[in-house]
């Protein structure tokens, strides 16, 4: 799960459980709102009913009674006299259902079972439809009266739920806005930390200059930034301290070995016979030894002057005498061995870059060939060139190399089977050389292999560069 998927979560989660404690505070207040709306409906209603039962007792007046009742339709009234406690009057809808009596002062919820055709209020569809009652004493014209007034509540809970889906719906659509909210805001913050990616991963061994760009504000991200730039300088300054050592060492050591390997040779070219057998054996197994550590000091030269080139001077490359000049080159030592090289060239492969290193790329490429195969072995040389550039496969015969090496090819100093190694003369430099080379050139160089089998090394070219930086 990335950071802004985490981001986007936790404000998205921190939102909807604020709004939905928010919508529970507001969906107990406006329960409350009606509920008090109807007992006070209810009370002013129980009032008017006592007036006019008074006023139409004091007239004799029972069709003012009669009509008055059928406008109660809408309640359920019951008034009682305070003293005697008998029922003085009933509306229409408390002639059909009945209603535990309640304390005077008290306020309900009662749920008689009545038909629906004994409710004849048209707010009432349902045959158990809970009433809301309240009971009041009332105190007029020197009389006193206990009136219990109640009401269906079957439209009270309708509003109710369309309250509920509201805050429901208000949520689900405040939980979307939030997500697309969250969702774009999270990818502002960390802005700054994915073009701190993007850089980072342009930067390499060989590219060490670049630095991230940060704001002077002092927040979190150019902290970071600072933190980072400084790291890449002193990751600069020890590479650059190392190739020095290195190219200085190679530089040094190469003067005192030219001096040992001329003095071997020199001891060698006037023995007439005289020397002792295990003394001459032992001045050939040195003079080896010598040219082994001369190849290994002009690997680490070259290698250290490649790593501080950052471009070259490209120029047009006839690499199909290249090739051709190289293949003639090896074809002794593969004749030593019988190994049958199919070089199949075609004319015309030129490309812009430098004659000299290609030339020690593609010779390192053919030089590992020859010796890493097996007598009797083959070596196939294909080249072609496209629109896109040039693509030269050198594949051989040998034991291969094992799919857990493979990665590691190309890493300075390593070796797969380090006694054939050094019975070869290997220094583990000449694939770094030519990767390194062929990046030089904006190129890229593949490796693959197969025990027992064929394996293959593919470099690719680009056809044209004014000037190619590395």
């Amino acid at each position: 799960m990335t950071v802004k998927t985490r981001i986007t979560l936790f404000i998205v989660g921190a939102g909807f459980f604020s709004s939905l404690l928010f919508s529970v505070v507001v969906f107990y207040e406006l329960m409350e709102q009606p509920f008090e709306l109807l007992d006070t409906l209810l009370k002013e209603e129980a009032y008017r009913t006592a007036t006019m039962l008074v006023k139409a007792q004091k007239e004799s007046d029972s069709v003012f009674l009669d009509s008055a009742s059928q406008e109660m339709d809408r309640y359920w009234i019951e008034i009682y006299d305070g003293n005697t406690r008998k029922t003085i009057f009933q509306s229409n809808l408390a002639k059909s259902v009945k209603l535990p009596l309640v304390n005077p002062g008290s306020r309900a919820i009662a749920r008689p079972l009545v038909s629906e055709a004994e409710i004849k209020s048209a707010q009432s569809r349902n045959k158990n439809s809970p009433f809301r009652v309240r009971t009041l004493s009332i105190e007029l014209d020197g009389r006193s009266f206990i009136v219990q007034i109640a009401r269906p509540m079957e439209k009270l809970n309708e509003e109710i739920w369309e309250l509920v889906l509201g805050i429901l719906a208000g949520l689900v659509f405040s939980s979307l806005a939030l997500i697309v909210i969250s969702h774009v805001m999270a990818g502002k913050i960390l802005r700054p930390i994915g073009e701190m990616k993007n850089l980072a991963q342009d930067i390499s061994e060989n590219n060490l200059e670049q630095r991230i760009l940060h704001g002077k504000e002092r927040d979190e991200f150019s902290e970071l930034a600072r933190t980072i730039n400084q790291m890449l300088d002193r990751l600069q300054y020890s590479f650059a301290r190392q190739r020095n050592f290195l190219f200085d060492t190679s530089h040094e050591l190469k003067t005192p070995l030219t001096t040992i390997r001329l003095a071997v040779d020199e001891i060698a070219s006037r023995d007439d016979g005289n020397l002792p057998p295990l003394i001459r054996s032992n001045l050939f197994r040195l003079k080896n030894q010598v040219l082994r550590m001369e190849r290994l000091v002009k690997d680490l030269l070259n290698l250290s002057s490649l790593e501080t080139l950052s471009s070259i001077d490209p120029k047009p490359v006839q690499i199909s005498e290249l090739l051709s000049s190289l293949v003639g080159e090896y074809k002794f030592l593969a004749d030593s061995r019988n190994i049958k090289i199919d070089s199949r060239l075609p004319k015309g492969l030129v490309i812009q870059g430098d004659e000299q290193k290609l030339h020690r790329a593609l010779s390192n490429i053919l030089d590992n060939a020859v010796k890493y195969n097996v007598d009797g072995g083959q070596i196939a040389l294909r080249g072609d060139l496209s629109a896109a550039g040039l693509t030269v496969t050198v594949a051989n015969t040998g034991p291969g190399v094992a799919e857990a090496d493979i990665p590691r090819v190309f890493d300075q100093f390593y070796r797969v089977e380090k006694s054939r190694s050094i019975e070869h003369g290997g220094s583990g430099l000449g694939l770094s050389i030519v990767k390194r080379i062929v990046e030089l050139h904006g190129g890229d160089v593949t490796f693959e292999s197969e025990q027992g089998g064929w394996t293959q090394v593919t470099v690719s070219l680009p056809r044209y560069r004014e000037k190619i930086l590395a």
